[in-house]
């Protein structure tokens, strides 16, 4: 597979190697973002649930720990 341009750090990279999650967003995710921002993300979502005490049973929670992970990521809001 081609080489990416990731959304967050700007270098060039390999594109993980599968989709971290379902969906248009996992596909979006994919495709923008290099491994190595993917994975300061998985660090950094556990201090954002504990720092803001989400819940990731509430809805309202899960949309929150998603927009986080969007803004830190370099994603717009429409998941393109």
């Amino acid at each position: 597979m081609a080489n990416i341009t990731c959304a967050r750090c700007g270098k060039s990279a390999e594109p993980l190697a599968s989709a971290p999650m379902g969906g248009a967003l996992g596909a979006t995710i994919q495709e923008r973002v290099c491994s190595e921002c993917w994975r300061e993300w998985i660090n950094q979502q556990m201090l954002v649930i504990n720092h803001y005490q989400l819940q990731m049973a509430d809805p309202d929670d899960r949309k929150r720990l998603t927009a986080e992970m969007k803004e830190f990521l370099g994603i717009d809001g429409s998941g393109r």
